[in-house]
């Protein structure tokens, strides 16, 4: 029963939580707080914020600490960090554990130039063995 067993136990639980229910996918540019309340009042269950740049949020920008904040009525909400450092990725979870966030998404699929220029999103496939890390 170690760290790992842990680990298994937090994503089985957030399995549980998210099967069945209509999940709001993360949008740049687009899926900002008042969007996402308006979603959740149309039915959403589960809601994820807009893309963070791990690195700015750990700076303190002002827009990224922004984009953790969580509307009353989102009932489970995920905050998606863009990250290619795995100490600013647990930094950045971190700061969204503390903000209210029930789970956290690792950005590996966003095609943008301002995520991949940066070797972010759908750059870090370009070596997944990166991933596990």
């Amino acid at each position: 029963s170690g760290a790992g067993d842990c680990d298994r136990r937090a994503m089985s639980g957030l399995s549980s939580r998210l099967s069945g229910q209509m999940v709001l996918a993360p949008l740049t540019r687009g899926g900002n707080l008042p969007f996402r309340r308006l979603c959740a009042e149309f039915g959403a269950e589960v809601t994820l914020g807009e893309m963070i740049f791990a690195r700015q949020l750990l700076k303190g920008d002002v827009i990224e600490r922004a984009r953790l904040r969580r509307a009353s009525n989102e009932q489970v909400f995920g905050v998606q960090i863009a990250t290619n450092d795995v100490e600013e990725g647990v930094g950045a979870a971190k700061l969204a554990a503390a903000a209210g966030a029930d789970w956290v998404d690792l950005n590996c699929g966003c095609p943008i130039h301002e995520a991949t220029r940066r070797g972010l999103g759908s750059a870090m496939l370009r070596q997944p063995v990166r991933l596990p890390r």
